[in-house]
């Protein structure tokens, strides 16, 4: 039975949800927002659990909230609630489930169809802005991939997305701020030239197609938990 209410987990207290709130709730979902910092609900309380994305590495043990948040992701799959990743999200449920998540040769920035080899219906484009990439876990169905990683995949109840379905452009905006306040950020913006502002303008710009895209993966993924 499709649940009421999800609880998804954001890594920073500013982050935001983009259209997922309206999508879900669309679908019959509420979604209600934990960041990590504020602690990580019991697994046996959940209903669906969606893991949102961060500007950090999955890998990156010097995090002082990774390696809990990674054992309270294996115990949510131990429990086999519906889980959804997105990008670093679905990073760490790759890990939670067996997966591995390695710094990828080349960064993936920009709107990429999907290559689907089990015929998934989501081809996108769908926007990419990841260095890291996952290894799909043992035993599970990938679903999607380009030619620089894999994109999605799914096992058992939960499914991961490496690609960001989500964005708008209130959620870009948090990146921007992220980046200029950032040393890392401020790093990647001496070398990105206009390319910030040409990201926002083709993220509203495709923003109608892309929030229907969203809805149709978000119905499908709903379907089959």
């Amino acid at each position: 039975m499709r649940p009421e209410r999800a609880v998804a987990i954001t890594h920073s207290d500013t982050d935001v949800l983009g259209s997922l709130p309206d999508l879900f709730s669309d679908l019959g979902v509420q979604l209600e927002v934990i960041p990590v910092s504020a602690g990580l609900p019991d697994p046996d309380s959940l209903g669906l659990a969606v893991v949102m994305g961060s500007p950090e590495s999955a890998y990156d043990h010097r995090l002082p909230w990774l390696a809990n948040e990674l054992t309270w992701l294996q115990s949510v799959q131990a429990r086999g609630v519906p889980t959804l990743g997105i990008c670093f999200g679905s990073q760490l449920l790759a890990r939670a489930l067996g997966g591995q998540v390695y710094r990828n040769a080349v960064p993936e920035i920009g709107w990429t169809p999907l290559e689907t080899p089990d015929g998934w219906a989501h081809k996108g484009p769908w926007l990419n802005f990841h260095f890291d990439a996952f290894t799909p876990p043992p035993g599970s169905t990938l679903l999607g991939l380009t030619d620089l990683a894999p994109q999605a995949y799914r096992k058992g109840r939960a499914m991961g997305v490496q690609f960001h379905p989500e964005i708008d452009t209130e959620m870009f905006d948090t990146w921007t701020a992220y980046w200029h306040g950032t040393e890392e950020g401020k790093r990647f913006l001496a070398s990105a030239g206009d390319l910030p502002e040409r990201m926002r303008a083709e993220i509203q710009a495709r923003e109608p197609e892309n929030q229907a895209n969203c809805k149709a993966l978000l119905r499908d993924f709903l379907n089959n938990i």
